[in-house]
């Protein structure tokens, strides 16, 4: 039984998250899991005690229709704000447990507010309470998140019976546009000529009245996804980015979180929050407002350069990617007050035909010296290495260089070693490696001028060559097993236990029934860090016993070699978008002073700039 255990614990854990997402789509809200009384008093079957609804409802159109009935475990009481001039239902709250002394508090505090409570009948309040939410489906405002909940507390009402003349003006809702009034209106508290209107871009770039109402829809934006209904997904962000207990450790990481959560997060339906603003706003979005939202989610983080400067824009180069661009602010903020040198940590957004910035911007302050730039671009250099996403992102010359670069590496590595892996201890793969390199840059002929790239680099550039001094990480030296693996996109990769591995599925029947085998295997293929490529060498060598091997483990049958795609899209997707580890820096001002800095290594420790940006920009390419 042990033994079954084993072979299938993979396939089971993997069957156990399918179940929990099937039975978190179709089990109870989690108000009424976390108070199963809530469950049974929420019924419209008890007998009801009163409504109630503030006397001045008809004056004011904004009503609080109040429903109490008496349930096994007290009083329970509803509340239903409803907008009959604007949204509709705007807002629902209750209770339950209650006494009637509680109750007679409520109506107190009500008095004490000006803005007492009567008896009203059971028709008037079903009237306003199904009436606006029939009322704000029919022109797209956001109902509140749990309001089916305490739906249960009324009547069910068909669709015939419910009367929407009590609501809007001449058959319309009635947006307030003053800023007192914001808290009134979910979503829809803005201006809808905001959404509405097309979007005038001059031959001049935008007018500053232009890049405003670019503010105002990315604050509409904003402020739909705090709204009730995304509440759960944004604190699940939240404590993924910083805890369960965690709190941001400045404003600017606040800010950054909130701009990715809006534009960049994937939601449970796979879209983003900004798609489902437009899908939620279509009736009232213009085509380039929809366009523009959209485009949004294809946001460039990385450090900028200031180049130049406008009335309100500027021209920056991104020294992670290496491109140009035109961004402007969307308000005229002295946080965005830059100086020709300076240069920031921001993200950016296009924006038809030029880009705007996107959350919060730290700025690096030039002092006009060589230095600064050379060590801002070996910080540029340093990130371009550490997250290849962000240094292809755009530049479509740099990834087809980085892959020309890579190939050739691995082309080399093969001629070098006669194999695209070594195996041997950490210390052995360690020198092997450095002769590799050593290869490379003293033995092997520039092709543009047939002199060892050592003294093609010092001819070309005037500057004597050094070369570099790396040493392995300590887990790696200190293996006893270890594989150097070549490829052609992802480059040199170095697995431990490599033969150990390899030898699980060369002789699986003296392996398979041990625990040492399955953890190795499963923690290679579980492994964000590791490659798809020790899997396809060892599919392509022992194609019988990778079948047996991964079906063994996996606790199926329909594993074949002839089909590892399938088991990589499951297990390693990010490696059908392989990129190139080695990045080409095609600036060669930038890498000549970011060769510099590297020159004065032990002044560059006291600078923090890479030591604050390194967090910021995630390490990996996926």
């Amino acid at each position: 039984m042990a033994k079954q255990t084993r072979k299938q614990r993979s396939a089971n854990k993997r069957k156990e998250i399918r179940k929990r997402q099937r039975m978190k789509r179709s089990a109870l809200p989690a108000l009424l899991r976390q108070n199963p009384d809530l469950l049974e008093a929420l019924n419209y079957r008890h007998p009801l005690v009163k409504c109630l609804i503030n006397e001045n409802w008809h004056d004011t159109k904004l009503a609080s229709a109040m429903i109490i009935r008496e349930a096994p475990t007290g009083l329970v009481l509803c509340c239903f704000l409803v907008d009959l001039l604007g949204p509709g239902l705007k807002d629902v709250w209750g209770n339950y447990g209650l006494t009637d002394a509680d109750i007679e508090k409520l109506e107190s505090k009500s008095e004490a507010r000006d803005n007492p409570l009567i008896i009203c009948n059971l028709s008037l309040a079903t009237t306003i309470i199904h009436g606006g939410i029939a009322w704000a489906k029919k022109w797209g405002f956001k109902l509140p998140r749990e309001y089916k909940i305490w739906l249960r507390l009324t009547e069910p009402v068909s669709p015939a019976e419910i009367d929407l003349d009590l609501f809007g003006k001449d058959g319309k809702p009635v947006v307030i546009l003053h800023e007192d009034d914001l808290d009134i209106l979910e979503d829809a508290a803005f201006d809808p000529r905001v959404l509405r209107d097309p979007i005038d871009i001059g031959s001049d770039g935008p007018s500053r009245q232009t890049l405003s109402r670019l503010g105002d829809i990315k604050a509409a934006l904003i402020r739909f996804s705090r709204s009730p209904n995304l509440a759960d997904e944004f604190q699940a962000a939240f404590e993924e980015r910083f805890g369960k207990n965690g709190e941001t450790d400045s404003e600017d990481a606040w800010i950054t979180f909130q701009d990715w959560f809006v534009l960049e997060n994937k939601l449970e339906d796979d879209g983003t929050v900004a798609q489902r603003f437009v899908e939620e706003h279509k009736h009232r979005m213009s085509d380039d407002v929809r366009e523009l939202v959209l485009g949004w989610g294809d946001v460039l983080e990385g450090l900028f350069e200031v180049k130049g400067k406008t009335e309100d824009g500027y021209a920056m180069k991104c020294l992670i990617n290496e491109k140009d661009y035109t961004v402007y602010a969307t308000t005229p903020e002295e946080s965005f007050d830059l100086a020709l040198g300076d240069c920031v940590h921001a993200r950016i957004v296009p924006a038809k035909g030029f880009h705007v910035f996107s959350g919060m911007l730290s700025r690096f302050e030039s002092d006009g010296s060589q230095e600064f730039r050379a060590w801002m671009y070996d910080t540029a250099v340093k990130l371009q290495t550490r997250v290849p996403r962000l240094a292809f992102k755009d530049n479509e010359e740099k990834l087809n260089k980085s892959l020309e670069i890579t190939r050739d590496h691995h082309r080399d590595f093969v001629g070098f070693f006669d194999s695209d892996e070594v195996v041997g201890t950490g210390r052995e793969i360690q020198e092997k490696y450095r002769a590799f390199m050593d290869y490379l840059v003293f033995e092997k002929e520039d092709p543009e001028t047939g002199l060892p790239r050592s003294q093609a680099f010092e001819k070309k550039t005037g500057e004597s060559y050094r070369h570099p001094n790396f040493t392995f990480p300590k887990d790696l030296l200190r293996a006893s097993d270890v594989g150097m693996l070549s490829d052609p996109v992802g480059g040199v990769e170095m697995l431990i236990d490599y033969q150990g591995f390899v030898g699980i599925f060369q002789d699986p029947e003296t392996s398979l029934e041990r625990e040492k085998s399955e953890d190795l295997v499963l923690g290679y293929l579980h492994s964000d860090s590791i490659s798809d490529v020790a899997f396809r060498k060892v599919a392509q060598r022992f194609p019988d016993n990778f079948s047996q091997v991964m079906g063994y483990y996996l606790g199926t049958n329909k594993i074949s070699a002839d089909h590892i795609d399938g088991l990589m899209h499951e297990f390693k997707p990010w490696t059908f978008e392989k990129l190139p580890t080695t990045v080409a820096i095609l600036d060669s001002e930038m890498a000549r002073l970011s060769r510099m800095a590297k020159e004065k290594e032990a002044e560059q420790e006291s600078r923090p700039v890479f030591g604050k940006l390194k967090s910021v920009f995630k390490k990996g390419a996926r």
